[in-house]
């Protein structure tokens, strides 16, 4: 596990920091969009009520929307009407299984809303006048929390700390997290960011640290009610789509609320 973690970092990270350095916010744009395709699917399908194919089409459907809605500075209304009422339509149209057909079409809503509507939140990030240097910002301070989480809580780990939604989760590893994104925060905006202060930077990376473990531990309840130990396997070591960017999820919108309202 440890050994293929790492290579899939290696692999993954440098081709990341080189599209951000590189590309454009359309080529990050893409890229985002990718990923809301994937993560949107995973969710579809760890329906607790056996989610299935054309849920899970709906659900990456209405999540790109949201995304595209985002970009394009429109009402995100009429996605929600539009995939609500899908799913509505679809769970009538089959009397018989009415509840279990609804319950779905409240699980795509719900992963459009997860998936696009968070995720979505990076492309903003990016398309911001000093984007490249808030994606590295967001980027790295979030794998540091991630990767001190991982280490510290697998090998010194002793106190759950949330049992109820993840055994393996520890307080000792959260603590961890928060350790790690302070010092990279803060160490690291001369680089980084050097227009902002290392105190300012370091209690942002706070913030975004605390958000970043209530990211990880919803996905986490969300596959305990799907009784799953991964969201999928597409990315070796860490699973899926969404094991690797739960906290990212949580932390883009309010990263990105923090800069638009000035406070960074």
């Amino acid at each position: 596990m440890h050994r293929q973690r790492l290579i899939s970092a290696l692999l993954l990270v440098p081709a990341f920091l080189l599209l951000v350095y590189y590309g454009t916010p359309l080529h990050f744009s893409l890229l985002v969009s990718l990923a809301i395709a994937l993560g949107s699917w995973e969710f579809a399908r760890l329906c607790p009520v056996a989610g299935d194919p054309l849920l899970a089409g709906l659900t990456v459907a209405g999540a790109l929307a949201w995304q595209a809605a985002l970009l394009w500075g429109v009402s995100v209304a009429p996605v929600a009407v539009a995939v609500a009422g899908v799913g509505l339509v679809r769970a009538m149209a089959r009397p018989p299984a009415f509840r279990e057909h609804l319950v779905q079409a409240a699980w795509g809503l719900l992963g459009v809303v997860y998936v696009g509507g968070m995720l979505g939140t990076a492309s903003l990030v990016r398309a911001l006048p000093e984007g490249r240097q808030l994606v590295y910002y967001l980027a790295c301070t979030t794998w540091a929390a991630d990767t001190a989480a991982y280490y510290v809580g697998s090998r010194f780990g002793r106190q759950p700390l949330a049992p109820a939604v993840s055994p393996r989760k520890t307080v000792e590893g959260a603590a961890a997290a928060l350790v790690a994104i302070v010092i990279v925060a803060g160490g690291g905006a001369p680089w980084v960011w050097p227009r902002l202060g290392w105190a300012a930077a370091a209690a942002a990376g706070l913030l975004l640290g605390v958000v970043g473990i209530v990211g990880d531990l919803s996905e986490s309840a969300l596959k305990r009610a799907a009784a799953v130990k991964d969201s999928g396997g597409i990315i070796p070591g860490h699973g899926g789509i969404l094991d690797r960017l739960d906290s990212l999820m949580f932390a883009c919108p309010v990263f990105y609320l923090l800069v638009r309202a000035g406070w960074l």
